[in-house]
């Protein structure tokens, strides 16, 4: 009798064991360890675009495309996977991943498209230092001034272009527990940084005297000068890093008149004045605060130039001090992708040096060359 009753025991205890097991498989819980691509866990990538002047996440409203690429630790390519279209413009999106993210070393390029820009197509031979984006350009057989002409981004309203990065086991993770017959998740989030910057260019010209009958000596028009950005930032390293490169030249892909209303020529106590302008928008890849672009306004009647020195980067500081001073100027940078510059020139349409404006802010020019 004692014997039956040890195995019945055995059995009751083998079936509870198996009840267990059972349990724990159907609810995902942690008490087996599972391998990669367990139908028990649902891997997903969450982006979010919130490196931004409002610093809120702007991703469902501005992306439209999103390319994710896995590495593992030897820097060997093993997995890419891209989403575009309705589903990114859902405040839920999340991409559905074959892989466990946390293993892996994660790049995003987001917004890629054929025309503004050209990344490497990946294969089970590529690594990572192949990831590389191109800012498409048109090579001509002459060169204005050295390599300034030769290598144009001509005309081109670039497309929006993000970079986001997650080194294994340093991204953030959060795990939706499993309820009743559904399946763990585990979300891996990838912070965007936007590389892309339009930059409005005003030459808006003002009557220095208005209470007298001197006619205005030529009046602006929207052909007289021509513009371009010149800057060797168009390759960019999987992580986001500048690589070498020629000296692009950025052209306008908008020139028009236009009228600008500001207050640099009015008194405290007086409304804005408008004023008569040429205007220009040039669309350039990443501004990076070590690199020396230049911003070329010239004058094609009198053939001069407007801004003699044309240090992109100084001008665009002058701004940052004047609304972001406590922000490191790169972070500022990579924030602000829209920035509107005016320029006023007098009767003659000559430059004039006492203030510039930024933005909304009207900078007075104490020790500054323009």
């Amino acid at each position: 009798m004692k014997r039956i009753f040890t195995n019945i025991q055995k059995e009751v205890s083998k079936l509870m064991l198996l009840t267990v097991l059972a349990g724990a498989i159907a609810s995902c819980d942690s008490v087996l360890d599972y391998e990669d691509g367990d139908c028990d866990i649902k891997y997903r990538v969450k982006f979010k675009y919130d490196y931004n002047m409002e610093k809120v996440d702007a991703f469902a409203q501005n992306v439209k495309s999103v390319t994710l690429y896995a590495f593992d630790d030897e820097g060997n390519f093993v997995y890419q996977k891209t989403d575009q279209g309705e589903p990114l413009a859902d405040g839920s999106y999340a991409m559905d991943v074959d892989i466990d993210p946390q293993k892996y070393h994660l790049v995003t390029w987001a917004g890629l498209d054929n025309e503004s820009f050209a990344v490497p197509v990946m294969n089970k031979q590529s690594e990572i230092e192949d990831l590389t984006v191109l800012t498409l350009r048109d090579a001509v057989t002459r060169a204005a001034e050295g390599d300034e002409g030769k290598y144009i981004v001509k005309k081109k309203n670039l497309s929006p272009l993000w970079h986001g990065e997650a080194i294994k086991g340093k991204s953030v993770l959060y795990t939706t527990p499993a309820t009743g017959n559904s399946v763990r998740e585990e979300v891996t989030t990838i912070g965007l940084m936007k590389n892309t910057n339009n930059i409005r260019i005003v030459v808006a010209q003002v009557n220095q005297h208005p209470d007298t009958e001197i006619p205005t000596a030529r009046a602006i028009k929207d052909d007289m000068f021509t513009y371009a950005i010149y800057d060797d930032n168009g390759k960019m390293n999987y992580d986001n890093s500048l690589m070498e490169d020629v000296l692009l030249t950025y052209e306008p892909f908008v020139t028009e008149t236009d009228k600008v209303t500001t207050r640099a020529f009015s008194a405290a106590d007086e409304e804005a004045n408008t004023y008569p302008a040429a205007v220009a928008e040039i669309s350039i890849a990443r501004l990076v605060e070590t690199q020396n672009p230049k911003l070329k306004i010239y004058n094609k009647e009198n053939e001069t130039e407007l801004l003699p020195d044309g240090s992109l980067i100084r001008y665009l500081g002058l701004l940052k001090e004047q609304n972001c001073i406590d922000m490191p100027l790169q972070e500022y940078f990579d924030r602000e992708d829209n920035y509107g510059m005016v320029f006023f020139v007098d009767e003659n349409l000559t430059l004039i040096k006492t203030v510039i404006q930024i933005n909304d802010w009207v900078i007075n020019i104490n020790d500054f060359e323009l």
